[in-house]
């Protein structure tokens, strides 16, 4: 997206400008990722020209998208890259937004980086919300279909390792499946087993289960070829359509 149709749609459309106008959150998150520097100080000068929102709670109970908080994320990323992100990672108001980016972004380092994230978290919370829910769900969204980020071993043993730790840290069966369809992104013999061992009585998380265990038999097997980038964004674009 150029500067000025960013800048067009943010002035125009039917939501008052301090709620983005005619922006969506992917306009910015596309805009983020195309112009760096000059980009970050386009997002940020349109943050303070129309006062976007950090709280997207208004006053009457209605909710809204906060454009500022987004704002914040995007530029920093737009500036800095996944490092850029990092500090927001660590301030519970904005990790959610952080979490979306680097969720947008699709690339080792960031999941490199939604991984250290992981690894640090607390997933003591009923909230599907909460951020450390939120980023394995990126990671589930990032690695556990065709078109997904392609990751080593060290990796994909580190989100068994954070899968397993979620599974076990909740009670709530959608959170638990949350956990399960993760570990699609980790095809290794060690999922395998521990998917393969799981005594399971809810029929959400038995059908989760038996998805799981197809996917990882599937990538486990000696015939399966990974696509190569061209199939991938073949494959993102159909899912992109269909979504």
């Amino acid at each position: 997206m150029k500067f000025n149709v960013l800048a067009q749609k943010a002035a125009k459309g039917s939501a008052p400008a301090a709620y983005g106008g005619a922006l969506e959150v992917e306009h910015l998150i596309g805009f983020a990722r195309v112009h760096g520097t000059e980009g970050a100080a386009e997002i940020e000068r349109l943050s303070a020209l129309h006062g976007w929102l950090d709280d997207g709670l208004l006053p009457d109970g209605r909710r809204v998208v906060p454009f500022g908080r987004w704002a914040t994320a995007c530029a920093a990323y737009a500036r800095d890259g996944v490092a850029g992100l990092r500090p927001l990672l660590a301030d519970p108001a904005m990790a959610s937004f952080a979490i979306g980016m680097l969720e947008a972004v699709r690339t080792r380092d960031a999941i490199t980086e939604l991984l250290a994230y992981c690894e640090r978290a607390d997933w003591h919370t009923s909230n599907a919300d909460a951020a450390p829910w939120s980023a394995l769900g990126a990671l589930n969204m990032q690695l556990s279909f065709e078109d997904s980020v392609p990751i080593d071993a060290t990796l994909q043993h580190a989100l068994y390792e954070t899968a397993v730790k979620a599974w076990g840290a909740t009670s709530i069966t959608h959170l638990k499946a949350v956990a399960l369809y993760a570990l699609r992104g980790a095809p290794l013999a060690a999922s395998l087993a521990w998917v393969d061992a799981l005594v399971v009585a809810d029929p959400a998380l038995v059908s989760a289960r038996r998805l799981v265990l197809k996917s990882l038999n599937r990538r486990l097997d000696a015939s399966y070829a990974t696509p190569d980038a061209r199939k991938r964004r073949e494959i993102a674009k159909v899912r992109g359509r269909a979504t």
